[in-house]
């Protein structure tokens, strides 16, 4: 099966699930992302960041220029607490 068969699935079972009104909720949201053109000025695949500090899990700051220069990095967003 092809990711987009299995994605094509999940949203099935998931609309199957999840209430109307918060699917409702969530196309809407989705729907003004789009119309908002963000996907225009986001960061694409292969694109270049400037240098930045952020915290890592411990609280520490650390600069993607200091992580760089121990070898390649992997940057993961993540909700936190939920």
């Amino acid at each position: 099966m092809s990711l987009t068969e299995q994605l094509n699935d999940l949203k099935q079972q998931l609309g199957q699930e999840i209430p109307r009104e918060v699917l409702g909720e969530i196309g809407q949201f989705v729907q003004g992302l789009a119309q908002s053109g963000i996907e225009k000025t986001s960061c694409q695949a292969g694109d270049k960041l400037p240098f930045f500090a952020l915290p890592n899990v411990a609280g520490e700051m650390r600069t993607s220029e200091a992580i760089l220069a121990e070898g390649p990095m992997i940057l993961s967003f993540y909700r936190g607490i939920w």
